[in-house]
């Protein structure tokens, strides 16, 4: 996993512009062996991993745009 900084965003159905910071964590979430587990609550443990991940960068975050399927937040 890992965060990068771009200025714009089109994925999902989303188009987001601006100071952005993304987390693509799927590749990671579909490799974990808990994978497909019924009701393992493993999206929302990667997409807080994701948080956690933008808080160690210490980016300034304005707003959370999308946590799910990716994490998209706008940076001061």
């Amino acid at each position: 996993m890992d965060a990068k900084r771009v200025d714009e965003y089109h994925k999902h159905g989303c188009n987001f512009y601006g100071k952005l910071v993304v987390v693509e964590y799927m590749e990671d979430l579909q490799k974990d062996p808990k994978w497909g587990a019924f009701n393992s609550g493993l999206s929302l443990d990667y997409a807080e991993k994701a948080k956690n991940l933008v808080r160690e960068r210490q980016y300034n975050v304005k707003k959370e745009l999308l946590a799910l399927p990716a994490y998209v937040v706008e940076i001061a």
